[in-house]
């Protein structure tokens, strides 16, 4: 015992119900579930084998230190490979990493433009296309405005000499504010889909008129 620790020793008592049932499958007063008689005899067929290609191809990846974790991180660097075993063929199908979070709005893919319409209403067509452009442009200043702002902060911490626990707090704000701005630009391209399509409560007519 080491006599420079002062230890606390508490006693309290355990309050114990008691219990007459078991929690795991068929014991008493658990469940009591059994296979059907179709899953019993699907158990007692025969089971295939793995392919010898497979084999090869699970042995290949063990032996390929690229295929590790412990070299790759979770991240290897072959999706598919064109036959078995073939990490190293020049048809290998690579593996595409997620694309990090945008942090800063200028880290943002391109604006989306929707799909032009095709009413065959010249007119109509021409209105949503202005629609779109007036949108565009407004989603480029909304990102221009949201990246002088993080750019002017950007400035401050370099003058204040800010510590690296201050700076990852105010980058995080920062792909806060970016991921919201994204968000309220695809609500708002979402809103316009909806409104070019065409209402489905509307009069039909038949051969009879209207109906």
């Amino acid at each position: 015992m080491n006599v420079n620790v002062i230890h606390n020793v508490y006693n309290a008592g355990v309050n114990r119900t008691a219990v007459d049932r078991v929690s795991f499958n068929g014991g008493n007063g658990g469940l009591n579930a059994r296979a059907t008689t179709q899953e019993e005899a699907t158990g007692r067929t025969r089971h295939i084998p793995p392919a010898v290609s497979q084999t090869q191809h699970a042995l290949a990846a063990r032996n390929d230190p690229q295929q590790r974790f412990s070299t790759n991180s979770g991240a290897p660097p072959v999706a598919a490979t064109p036959v078995p075993g073939a990490f190293k063929d020049r048809a290998v199908v690579p593996a595409r990493q997620p694309a990090a979070a945008a942090v800063h709005p200028n880290e943002l893919p391109p604006i989306q433009r929707s799909a032009s319409p095709d009413t065959g209403n010249p007119k109509v067509d021409q209105k949503y296309q202005k629609q779109q452009e007036n949108r565009i442009a407004q989603q480029t200043q909304d990102r221009q405005k949201l990246q002088q702002k993080q750019d002017q902060e950007h400035q401050q911490l370099a003058k204040q000499q800010a510590d690296q626990g201050r700076m990852q707090q105010v980058e995080q704000r920062h792909q806060q504010q970016t991921q919201q701005l994204q968000q309220n630009h695809t609500q708002q391209i979402q809103q316009v889909q909806r409104a070019k399509q065409p209402s489905g409560g509307g009069r039909s007519r038949g051969n009879g008129g209207e109906r």
